[in-house]
């Protein structure tokens, strides 16, 4: 499946810049960090609308499967995006709200989509659901997006648009995303191709 087809239709109502901007603010929400899935996102956006909401809750609402909750849960527990809270009518059932960073940057995000956390959401779904079975991080959305547009960019290009860390590692998400056919190759080598000509 070619994403970049794929991006033009109903999920790219709105330019690549602003998709970039999304991201990065769901990236600062979830700790700084861009290997965390989409699915992460989600269920985090899920957890803002519905402050109090129960992990039963989001598995119904979200039909996420028990055990990758649980351990998604425990990741956004873990990086302080989420704070539990014993119910006070049963001290068995948590309940979970957003909190701090996390919070102040999916208002940001959602800033973007009229403060709606169902257009933010289903946003995320569609573009999880462009990979397939491929579990897509906020980095492969961004490399996604930076060539959102169609138009061409060298990896170069492609890697100032993300985020700090080794470049080994963004590099290899790109090659992984080609291998995938999730973007095009030739929308790389051509670019770096000729920026080569250009400096010769």
């Amino acid at each position: 499946m070619n994403i970049m087809n794929a991006a033009s239709e109903p999920i790219i109502d709105t330019k690549a810049k602003k998709i970039g901007t999304v991201i990065d603010h769901l990236v600062d929400a979830l700790g700084g960090e861009p290997a965390c899935t989409l699915r992460r996102a989600v269920i985090l956006a899920d957890i803002n609308e519905f402050p109090g909401t129960t992990q039963s809750d989001i598995m119904q609402r979200l039909g996420v499967h028990k055990s990758a909750l649980n351990r998604d849960i425990e990741w956004l527990y873990d990086y302080g995006c989420v704070m539990r809270q014993p119910s006070s009518q049963d001290g068995r059932e948590i309940k979970l709200f957003i909190c701090g960073y996390a919070k102040k940057n999916m208002d940001f995000a959602l800033d973007h989509f009229e403060s709606s956390h169902k257009n933010l959401k289903n946003f995320l779904i569609r573009f999880i659901s462009l990979f397939g079975q491929y579990k897509p991080t906020l980095r492969d959305a961004k490399i996604v997006s930076a060539l959102g547009d169609g138009k061409n960019a060298t990896k170069q290009e492609i890697f100032e648009t993300l985020y700090s860390g080794p470049t080994t590692t963004d590099n290899r998400a790109v090659n992984n995303l080609i291998e995938l056919g999730f973007i095009e190759r030739d929308m790389i080598e051509k670019s770096d191709e000729q920026r080569s000509v250009q400096t010769e």
